[in-house]
């Protein structure tokens, strides 16, 4: 951003209707309030869990989202399990404005792959024993350039941080984003040589027992 001349503004909340920015220091006290004028602007909402599910004791926290065990299952409601977004994920640290986890695709793959190996073990009459990695790997695309990161797992401490930043990242989405769709147009979720490489590179989506 920085690069771009552009300028952010971190610990703030915004009012409805118009820009009144009101920051706050590292106790999230009130630090000062100011506005802010624009031309365009974009605000992303705090996240939520759907009504269908909000407010359901031992199945949600406070914001809505199953909470879960190692093994993406909720405990007080075993037949449940979550993955992605809709999943419940501590905050790696507390934030004057209070903050989730994100979730990346391949993170995501990691919980899904371990859910349906932990549900098949449910139908054939076994525990679950299947935990995700939680392992990231993303490309950024940010239109002429871009930048990749591997975080095993995403979420501190890590055993793996790596990023680069280039135009080859860009070039490099565009490439993934066609991969990507043939395969599932195929029907092809994780091709053999795609696991093979994966797996050279010490990434994996699920834990070693």
């Amino acid at each position: 951003m920085r690069e771009r001349h552009i300028r952010w503004i971190r610990n703030a909340k915004v009012e409805d209707g118009v820009m009144h920015v009101l920051e706050l220091d590292e106790d999230g006290k009130e630090k000062k309030r100011h506005e802010v004028a624009f031309k365009y602007s974009m605000m992303l909402p705090a996240f939520k869990g759907i009504d269908a599910v909000f407010g359901i004791e031992w199945l949600t926290n406070p914001r809505g989202f199953i909470t879960i065990d190692a093994h993406q299952r909720n405990k007080a409601f075993p037949s449940v399990f979550a993955v992605g977004v809709c999943e419940a994920i501590p905050p790696v640290q507390a934030t004057p404005v209070p903050t989730g986890t994100p979730k990346t695709g391949y993170m995501i793959e990691s919980m899904v792959s371990a859910t349906a190996h932990n549900i098949r073990s449910l139908l054939e009459g076994k525990d679950p024993t299947e935990t995700a990695t939680w392992n990231a790997v993303c490309l950024a695309d940010f239109g002429d350039t871009g930048i990749t990161f591997v975080a095993l797992p995403q979420i501190p401490p890590r055993n793996v941080n790596w990023i680069s930043e280039g135009k080859w990242v860009h070039l490099a989405k565009v490439a993934f984003e066609k991969y990507f769709l043939r395969k599932m147009r195929a029907g092809m979720t994780e091709p053999v040589f795609e696991r093979l490489v994966m797996k050279a590179l010490g990434i994996t989506k699920l834990k070693k027992p």
